[in-house]
This record gives C-alpha cells, sequence and structure tokens, in this order.
C-alpha cells in the first residue's frame, strides 16, 4: 500500500489534471481549490455510475479507507 504523502501526491497530480482539462485555475485557502475537489468527486462518481456502480456504495467504501488509514 502506498504511503499517505505518496497518496496526497497522486491525488495533487489528478486534481491539477482535472482543473487543466476544465480550464479553472481558481484556488482557495492554502492553494486548495475546495469547490474543484468537491467537483471532480462529483465527476468521478458519474463515471462510476456510468460503469455501473452505485456512487453511494463508492462514498462509503471511500469512507472506511479514509477512516481506517487515519483512524
Amino acid at each position: 500500500m502506498l504511503a499517505e504523502a505518496s497518496r496526497t501526491s497522486l491525488a495533487q497530480t489528478a486534481l491539477d489534471g482535472y482543473l487543466r482539462a476544465e480550464g479553472a485555475d481558481r484556488r482557495g485557502e492554502s492553494g486548495v481549490p475546495t469547490c474543484q475537489i468537491v467537483g471532480l468527486i462529483t465527476d468521478l462518481l458519474l463515471l462510476a455510475q456510468q460503469r455501473g456502480s452505485d456512487p453511494i456504495s463508492v462514498i462509503r467504501k471511500a469512507e472506511k479507507h479514509v477512516l481506517a488509514e487515519t483512524g
């Protein structure tokens, strides 16, 4: 399993790509585009739904992973 720093680095890379593709360059506090993180998550959940997954189940699984890795 990747270390937390590696995982957050991967997440930042994904977010940066999303922002470039969207053409958004707005940044929130501390350089974190909070509303854009929500936008990326929303789009990923829509993609999951298109591919036959239940978005709520995806959220629940992700929540369990976050709790397990940070708890």
